[in-house]
């Protein structure tokens, strides 16, 4: 690990030193060079403090992802993106439920990060985390802000490891258009337009767009090293091999395609302080991927998980002397594909099919005031609410649930099972009230960023969430910062109402319930402090540096578990049945997490071939003490001990960009402990997960300056590495298998 941190940085130095030794010709600057070059610092974002500041002038960690990266990058999902972001450790494929995945400060980031597509949250309430695909407006966007670090003390719930938001591209020209489209290996297609333009004069003026993603990918690349992954026989389970619906041998179970696809529609518009949008966004996904082979099956196409995401959102913003106002309504409707099913190898549901359903509506308000009292001095004050009826995930059914039975924010439900009756349907509405006031103060060289929220919640109770951040300028090359916030996770109801169970029946014929998990509606939210220093330092006009140590401590945290199953409230159980699982608060467990991140940037090295390069390091040292009492870990779940990005982009041509993305990653420990360390390792289960490497490579080449030819290619190496854990359950595979080797090829055109 040492030797690969010294070579990176040998690296890095030598090419910093050797660009500014080198004088070639000069050539001129378009545009876009100008935007690329553009001093980082004094680039406006709202997402850090709710409403306009310079990144430079905030005492936060802040990363900010502008429009010509985007599309230059090829990026067309969340986890493209964050996937170049510093310390950004990310999972493609991730999961079924999930899609994409990612860790953001060590943290699960679907269920730990709050994710706003224009200043609104996007995730659903009765999800147990965003889930991911190419349905998000990503080639549509203008800029996307990532927030790293704790932000319940202006967002409340979900938001302990950040926040990202996706702010999508407003017309400033009377018309325009944008569009992509490119074919890779493995059944790949993609395709994305976004058109708009503006009528209207001065401040009369309306401002409009369109925009679509289309993509789909017949096999996804993950079908590899059979022997010592989806080998049946490696997990210890029944004998799978006479189960009646499992195909292969003893070690090779059978495959078919394995597919995936997205689509998003959406269009937007703008008047004055208005602004309205509609998106509705689709993704599909085989439902096996992650999962071990002695109880999933991977031969049936179509088999899979899907879901419905439909939301408008308006909001206002105005002014009035020294006091903004800034207005948000949102209402987001998720269902699950009702033909959404799990294939298992065993004789239950319909022939080993077992089908699944979820839905939810959310209402969200949101209304922000700031009173500027002069240019260094503000006053923010906020008040939220959201109003959301849920039909969690049901019990595996053996037939598609009919969505007419579920009628939105109704607490009752047309459904029930001849013999389960109406366990795994639990129709829920709660709603969630906020108020929070922030002071943000500029003093010379000194910045003071401080408030807190106060959150009430119908099912959960109260939490208060304060945040405060300082920040001293030595000059306008070096400063110092530091943060302390504080803030929680309220349980999703995906995890309150998990339920499992199944009718069997005995020798005799006489027929029980066997309860794998059940309900705990005494949940609590899980408990979350940290603490952030950072340096940042500008030595050259061309090269940046930042060092940032973190800590962060979470309690109390959801975990699955054992518990006596209570006889009186399932009077059908399995004779001899006497504990089941579930999800709950572990009062004695707690992981920390220590971590130190280092980010290099050099711009411009090389003028003649405009080469740029970044190097992050992030080196990291956790301890948990682990749920259910198994024992203390001096490691943190996932999380490698040392992680590097190591990034080249140049134009050995005018107009021809070459882009290298390089990642070295050390081992990490699972997420899973379903037993103390020691026994584990006695068992032979998996504990940890590899270390790699990867490289990526994007060439863009400018046929001209409203058309683009592009080659990306992913894993050039075609590393065969896990990513992060699927489910963090006793039937993940030993490792989540990642896309190996693939290209796409396409053509970007854009009209201004």
């Amino acid at each position: 690990m040492n030797r690969i941190i010294i070579l990176s940085l040998l690296i890095f130095f030598t090419v910093a030193m050797f660009g500014q030794e080198i004088e070639m010709e000069k050539f001129m600057l378009d545009s876009k060079d100008l935007m690329s070059n553009q001093d980082s610092g004094k680039i406006e974002i709202v997402s850090a403090s709710r409403n306009s500041k310079f990144l430079n002038d905030l005492p936060v960690t802040v990363y900010v992802i502008q429009r010509d990266e985007i599309l230059e990058n090829g990026y067309t999902s969340l986890v493209d993106v964050l996937k170049d972001v510093p310390g950004m450790k990310v999972s493609q494929p991730g999961s079924a439920i999930d899609g994409e995945t990612f860790l953001m400060n060590g943290l699960y980031g679907n269920y730990y990060c709050k994710v706003l597509v224009n200043d609104i949250p996007i995730t659903p309430s009765v999800a147990g985390g965003l889930p991911i695909a190419r349905q998000l407006p990503i080639r549509q966007a203008q800029r996307i802000e990532i927030i790293s670090g704790p932000s319940s003390a202006l967002y409340g719930s979900d938001a302990i490891a950040g926040v990202i938001n996706i702010i999508t591209n407003e017309s400033d020209r009377p018309a325009w258009a944008q569009a992509d489209i490119s074919v890779g290996t493995n059944g790949y297609y993609n395709m994305n337009v976004m058109i708009g333009g503006k009528v209207g004069k001065n401040k009369n003026v309306l401002s409009y767009e369109f925009y679509g993603n289309y993509n789909e990918q017949a096999d996804m690349n993950i079908k590899y090293d059979i022997e010592n992954n989806y080998n049946p026989a490696l997990y210890k389970t029944l004998n799978y091999l006479e189960a009646p619906f499992y195909k292969g041998d003893s070690t090779m179970p059978e495959f078919g395609r394995l597919p995936q696809s997205s689509n998003l529609i959406g269009f937007g518009m703008k008047y004055r302080g208005l602004r309205i949008n509609y998106d509705h966004m689709s993704r599909k996904i085989h439902s096996s991927i992650g999962q071990s082979t002695n109880r999933y099956a991977y031969y049936d196409r179509t088999n899979y998980w899907g879901e419905n995401i439909d939301r408008i959102s308006a909001s206002y913003a105005n002014t009035w002397n020294k006091i903004s106002s800034t207005t948000q309504f949102s209402y987001l409707a998720y269902n699950l594909d009702h033909n959404s099913s799990f294939r298992v190898i065993y004789d239950v549901g319909d022939k080993g099919v077992l089908y699944k359903y979820a839905a939810s509506d959310d209402i969200y308000f949101d209304q922000i005031l700031t009173y500027s009292v002069n240019t260094n001095l503000d006053f923010s004050a906020g008040f939220s609410s959201t109003v959301s009826g849920n039909l969690p995930k049901t019990n595996d059914l053996s037939e598609p649930f009919d969505p007419q039975d579920y009628r939105p924010f109704d607490e009752t439900i047309n459904a029930s099972d001849p013999e389960l009756g109406s366990f795994g349907f639990n129709p829920t509405n709660f709603y969630n009230i906020g108020a929070y006031l922030q002071m943000y103060y500029k003093y010379k060289r000194f910045t003071l960023l401080a408030g807190g929220r106060w959150d009430q919640h119908s099912l959960f109770g109260s939490n208060l969430s304060p945040k405060i951040g300082v920040q001293y300028k030595f000059s306008e090359t070096l400063s110092v910062r530091s943060n302390y916030g504080q803030g929680f996770r309220a349980p999703s109801l995906y995890y309150v109402y998990n339920s499992l169970a199944y009718s069997v029946a005995d020798d005799s014929g006489n027929k029980s319930i066997r309860y794998e998990n059940v309900p705990n509606t005494d949940l609590k939210a899980e408990k979350f402090r940290a603490f952030e220093l950072g340096i940042r330092h500008k030595p050259l006009k061309n090269l940046s540096f930042e060092l940032i140590l973190m800590y962060h401590k979470l309690n109390e945290n959801i975990s699955g578990t054992i518990i006596p199953l209570d006889s009186i409230l399932y009077p059908n159980a399995t004779p001899g049945l006497e504990v089941v699982s579930t999800f709950a608060n572990d009062k004695d467990s707690k992981a920390e997490l220590y971590s130190a991140q280092i980010n290099l940037r050099a711009k411009n090295l090389v003028p003649a071939v405009k080469l740029n390069s970044d190097l992050f390091i992030t080196l990291s040292k956790g301890k948990e003490i682990l749920p259910n009492g198994y024992g203390e870990l001096n490691n943190y779940r996932n999380v490698p001990n040392w992680f590097v990005q190591f990034n080249l982009d140049f134009r050995p041509l005018k107009n021809w960009v070459i882009i290298f993305n390089n990642i070295f990653s050390g081992k990490a420990t699972k997420r899973f402990f379903p037993a103390p360390l020691e026994v584990m390792e006695q068992a032979g289960l998996p504990v940890n997960v590899d270390g790699y490497y990867t490289l990526d490579m994007t060439n863009r080449f400018y046929v001209n300056r409203n058309f683009h030819a592009f080659l990306i290619l992913n894993n050039i190496t075609s590393t065969q590495y896990g990513g992060i854990d699927a489910y963090a359950s006793i039937n993940d595979l030993k490792y989540n298998p990642q896309y190996r080797i693939a290209f796409r090829l396409g053509f970007s055109f854009t009209l201004e």
